[in-house]
């Protein structure tokens, strides 16, 4: 075999050439010749082996710059706080980039924050701020260091948020920016009513009511004493001459009148022999709400329509009724519109308009008086021809009713639809008889025929059936509804999302009744679907009768205030009198000038911004029956004025309202919720003289004489009972009150001096001598009074019935008459009425005592108290003891809080949720500086677990529970609510401490209570 030989055949160690030819060869990966074994990159970096291969010779990389862990070092899964307060050192690294080019510093100091959508947009706002020297805030972290916030519109939740911010417009910046220097911020304050730029050049700004904040021209004539003391209510007669030129005092008026009217009308149908007006029908729809038939009448601009019946030449153009006539007040006047045509509507004219703001949308609008008799005239007329045609008819106003028609439209029954032919030819009637237009809505209950007959404005009828319900109801919004303000509006857009029926009828009525109140919420779920429950009310009677007046109140001193309110007590009388109704409650109403508002409002004269206030009282006139006596109302009035101590100047509204009112005359009406026992009078109670034979003296006999009258032995005006004296006829009423007219003109009579003149008092049988009234009946003359009044209170009939005088005759003789101090006269009166013999027995008994004890009347024997005799129990008998329901305890909070009654601090303990929330609430809110003590963390939680984790309590433990951890929650949303998901910044070392110090505890009792919760139910507490 070859034989193989080794590498040490070709090199020997005694080869030195080769030695030092291997040491100096340069081969791949050998550090460059300059490199010296003692330098630092021969230190730092070991070659490869000679035999690896390069492909490229090894060069170390120039040393990097230090990284800024805090800002840009890697991110904590989970951390959300660290994640947001890098983001916002970013940003302000690449603000800090564009200051390098500032072009100006007119914005040094400003730190502003943008909201929402904005022109210019953002980031263009961002440059501008930044490059003049500006601070450009894109989280709204902490409001303390925004000055100014940016935005072209905001929420209703946003605008309370801000109030206390300073709030511009974009314009500010871009406008600083072209004039070089910073505006005022005041010129461009956002306001709700501004549109955003993008919008202003294509729909103009709406017009304010007044061209200033205060009127001008009503501060100059303030400025004279004689103007002042001539054309306000400081003026005599004021009150009269307002009412007969204020529009409102005539629409109520007329529709009390109105009112009036129909009740007339309806009591003429249940009585049809009275003659009158045409009556309307005694039936009323008994059907069920689907057969009903429901008509809304409403006239079509009637202000308008009627005063246009005497100038036809303005047909077809811009017209609106107001006070203001002839360019009275110029462009600046701020009388009210109290009614637009059509084609003044068209042009964006609104009822309640003040006329500046009217003529700023139509220039060429055409004012027209109003005309009280007019209207007056035309209603009547309509309403006539509605209680001849209708069923049941309700006067809701002068131009407008509600009517029951559901037996009327038989008469059309081959119609295809008789409601809707029956409302044509009512509106025909109606037009014959007037001149004027009116639109009618049909459907089977109140709200869909108002909601019809605005869907048949102007000069139609529209018939909503059942089926057609879904289909209006959502083309509506909730303010579309009666009875749903504007605080529904903002309640329902807050807290369900959307105002639009179509939106809420989808929501649960739990759903609504929690967003808008259960009653509100129940009706609005009714009305979304159609159903109506309210009756048509055409016997309405008025709760209250009031006079208010809130133009042209300024007083300078507290006389004329009260001879304003004298005035206005007068009106009230006038109007109680007209309504036949007294009062026994009175309410002052007060409006006084806000400290914010100027002396003079925008409107000229009237009441701008203001406060309002208000008092009730009782009210009584003599006797302490309900009055009506316009003295006593101003006196009272004036009274509860000044208990107010307001500065006269200040006042700009009084009004006076009565209420709990009672009939002039006739039975009281209680309301229906208030009922009356059924005591039963005695017959013939309107007759008897009560005082004829019970009020005498035996011991005083006056000379009599005939009176002209039959009813002579009247009792005095003060001792009659009201009730009893309204239920007598009209007749016998006239002649009470002539009788007691002429006893106020005659002096009192002289008492004659007795034989036996003595101090004995004669209690006379009011009740004992007639207690089934006999022997007088309706019509035959009472027995007249020959004695003087009595003083019965101290005789009790007992004592005489205990004792019995023997030996006497039941049938005394005129002697022994004389001696009692009998009238002979009178004994032989009552004998011939055929008085019972028990009764002349008991007179002859009592008046023979009284002369036995020296005519002194006999103490009245004192009763003897009895007092209930003790419970003994059988020794035999045993009774269990009664079951005692037990109640577990609720966890309980212990407070030490101060009683003004002890020096000390006494232990409180709450078991109530309201209670430990407030309890909670003063923890946080004495801390909101401050960390939170651990021992009172302590505290609480201990609480909370307690209440979690026992089994002696109940649900209604952890309800209270959670209740209390919500509302600590909401604390601190309130408090701090921008830490919740991140932590504080840099600069944030103070607040940002106590910010998380909060937070951390309310997790920490969290995770506790989670835990309790995982064993019991297997979940976490949802706690948002």
């Amino acid at each position: 075999m070859p034989s193989y030989a080794a590498s040490s055949d070709y090199f020997s160690e005694e080869d030195p050439s080769w030695v030092a030819a291997l040491h100096a060869a340069v081969l791949p990966g050998d550090l460059p010749p300059s490199s010296e074994p003692g330098s630092p990159a021969s230190e730092e970096f070991e070659p490869p082996p000679p035999a690896q291969p390069r492909k490229r010779r090894y060069e170390p990389s120039p040393e990097a710059d230090p990284v800024d862990e805090v800002i840009y070092g890697a991110a904590h899964f989970g951390d959300f706080g660290e994640y947001m307060q890098r983001k916002r050192a970013k940003l302000q690294i690449q603000n800090s980039e564009m200051v390098d080019a500032a072009h100006s510093r007119i914005f040094a100091g400003l730190a502003i924050y943008v909201n929402g959508q904005t022109d210019p947009p953002q980031h263009e706002l961002r440059r501008i701020l930044v490059e003049n020297g500006g601070i450009f805030e894109p989280y709204l972290v902490n409001k303390g260091k925004v000055t100014h916030i940016v935005t072209d519109n905001l929420t209703d939740a946003k605008i309370r948020e801000f109030k206390n911010m300073k709030v511009v417009r974009p314009q500010w910046l871009t406008e600083s920016v072209k004039s070089g220097s910073l505006l005022p911020w005041k010129d461009f304050v956002w306001t709700k009513d501004v549109a955003p730029a993008a919008t202003q050049a294509i729909a103009p700004s709406i017009p304010r009511y007044a061209a200033n904040p205060s009127n001008l021209n009503a501060q100059r004539v303030m400025a004279e004493p004689g103007w002042r003391t001539a054309n306000t209510a400081a003026a005599p007669g004021y009150v009269k001459n307002y009412y007969q030129h204020s529009r409102l005092h005539f629409l109520s008026t007329a529709k009390s009148e109105l009112q009036q009217l129909v009740r007339e009308a309806r009591v003429q149908a249940e009585n049809p022999g009275r003659a009158g007006i045409a009556p309307i029908s005694p039936r009323k729809g008994k059907g069920r709400d689907e057969e009903r038939v429901i008509m809304h009448c409403d006239f079509d601009c009637f202000f308008v329509s009627a005063s246009l019946l005497k100038r036809p030449e303005l047909r077809g153009k811009p017209v609106v009724v107001c006070h203001s006539q002839d360019g009275q007040g110029g462009d600046g006047s701020t009388s009210e519109v109290a009614c637009a045509s059509y084609e003044a509507r068209a042009l964006g004219v609104k009822n309640g308009m003040s006329l500046r703001q009217a003529r700023q949308y139509c220039p060429q609008v055409i004012t027209m008086p109003y005309e009280f008799e007019s209207y007056k005239k035309i209603s009547l007329k309509f309403y006539t021809i509605l209680l001849s045609r209708a069923d049941d008819v309700e006067a809701v106003s002068i131009d407008e009713a509600l009517i029951d028609v559901t037996h009327q439209i038989r008469k059309f029954i081959t119609s295809p639809d008789p409601a809707k032919e029956f409302a044509e030819h009512l509106r025909a009637e109606v037009k014959g008889a007037t001149e004027c237009e009116i639109s009618i809505g049909i459907s089977h209950n109140v709200l869909l025929a108002r909601l019809a007959n605005r869907r048949a404005k102007p000069a139609g009828s529209l018939h909503v059936l059942p089926q057609d319900v879904p289909e209006l109801i959502s083309t509506l919004n909730i303010t579309d509804l009666r009875g749903f303000a504007a605080s529904a509006r903002v309640k329902a857009e807050e807290k369900l999302g959307s105002i639009a029926l179509k939106d809420l009828a989808k929501k649960t009525r739990a759903a609504l009744s929690d967003a808008l109140g259960p009653k509100t919420g129940e009706k609005l779920y009714n009305a979304i679907r159609g159903i109506d429950d309210t009756p048509l009310v055409s016997d309405r009677q008025p709760q209250s009768v009031s006079a208010e007046l809130n133009y042209g109140i300024r007083f300078k001193s507290d006389e004329e205030a009260a001879a304003f309110l004298m005035e206005m007590g007068s009106e009230v009388e006038q109007r109680l009198h007209a309504v036949n109704v007294l009062g026994r409650s009175l309410t002052l109403k007060v409006m006084k000038r806000h400290p914010d508002a100027p002396v003079e409002g925008p409107k000229f004269m009237g009441h701008g911004k203001c406060e309002d206030f208000s008092k009730q009282v009782p009210l009584s006139g003599p006797g302490g029956r309900a009055t009506s006596d316009g003295k006593i109302i101003g006196e009272i009035a004036y009274k509860l004025l000044k208990s107010f101590r307001f500065d006269p100047q200040d006042l700009r509204g009084i009004g006076i309202q009565i209420q709990k009112l009672e009939p002039l005359s006739g039975p009281i009406n209680r309301g229906p919720n208030q009922q009356m026992l059924p005591f039963q009078r005695p017959e013939n109670a309107s007759i008897i003289n009560h005082q004829a034979i019970g009020q005498t003296d035996p011991f005083s006999k006056l000379p009599t004489e005939e009176a002209p009258s039959d009813i002579s032995g009247l009792p005095p005006y003060e001792a009659v009972d009201p009730d009893v004296f309204r239920e007598l006829p009209p007749s016998i009423q006239g002649e009470m009150r002539q009788h007691w007219a002429r006893s106020e003109s005659v002096s009192p009579r002289k008492a004659v001096a007795q034989v036996q003149p003595r101090n004995v008092t004669f209690r006379g049988p009011v009740k004992s001598i007639f207690p089934t009234r006999h022997g007088l009946q309706r019509g035959n003359r009472p027995l007249q009074s020959k004695y003087g009044p009595t003083n019965n209170r101290f005789i009790d009939k007992k004592f005489f019935e205990s004792r019995k005088l023997r030996n006497r005759r039941e049938q005394p003789n005129d002697k022994e008459l004389h001696e009692l101090g009998i009238d002979l006269d009178w004994w032989a009166e009552l004998q011939k009425d055929n008085t019972s013999k028990n009764v002349l027995r008991d007179i002859l008994r009592e008046q023979r005592i009284l002369v036995a004890n020296g005519g002194k009347a006999p103490t009245p024997p004192t009763p003897k108290e009895h007092k209930p005799k003790k419970y003994v129990p059988r020794p035999d008998l045993y009774r269990h003891p009664l079951p005692q329901a037990k109640y577990p305890d609720l966890p309980r909070l212990a407070q030490r809080v101060h009683n003004e009654d002890k020096p000390k601090k006494t232990k409180a303990f709450f078991k109530e949720t309201d209670d430990v929330q407030n309890l909670v609430e003063a923890w946080v809110d004495s801390f909101k500086n401050f960390p939170p003590e651990a021992q009172d963390i302590e505290y609480v939680s201990k609480f909370l677990t307690k209440a979690m984790d026992s089994k002696q309590f109940t649900d209604t433990s952890v309800e209270r529970t959670i209740a209390v951890v919500k509302w600590w929650l909401e604390l601190l949303r309130r408090y701090w609510g921008d830490y919740e998901f991140y932590a504080r910044r840099l600069d944030e070392q103070e607040e940002g401490e106590v910010a998380e110090a909060w937070w951390k505890a309310f997790r920490d009792v969290k995770e506790q209570l989670d835990i309790i919760a995982r064993k019991k139910w297997g979940g976490r507490l949802a706690i948002r």
